[in-house]
């Protein structure tokens, strides 16, 4: 399975479904969304807590499906995961003729 294949085929969140987080959780997710793509120690700054401790709320919130850790060059970066809306599975040739 490709990575695009895998990322199709993982349950997703709708950046909707941020808003049913919990505050604290809420707002890791749209500081990051607005950063784009951060390291460990931003977000440990950025929350002013231990990168131990950030680590385990940035752990859930990867389990939870919202962002994902990538690995560039050897440094770890964490980057929002949402899923795009769903592409109709209707056959292409069937919109072609529409």
């Amino acid at each position: 399975m490709n990575p695009q294949e895998f990322i199709e085929s993982s349950p997703q969140n709708n950046i909707l479904d941020v808003m049913n987080l919990p505050d604290e959780q809420r707002q890791l997710v749209n500081w990051i969304t607005h950063q784009q793509k951060v390291t460990l120690s931003e977000v440990a700054v950025h929350l002013k807590i231990s990168e131990e401790l950030t680590q385990q709320h940035l752990q859930n919130l990867i389990e939870q499906g919202f962002i994902q850790e990538l690995n560039a060059s050897g440094l770890l970066h964490y980057q929002p995961l949402f899923s795009t809306q769903k592409k109709s599975k209707l056959p292409q040739n069937i919109w072609d003729k529409l």
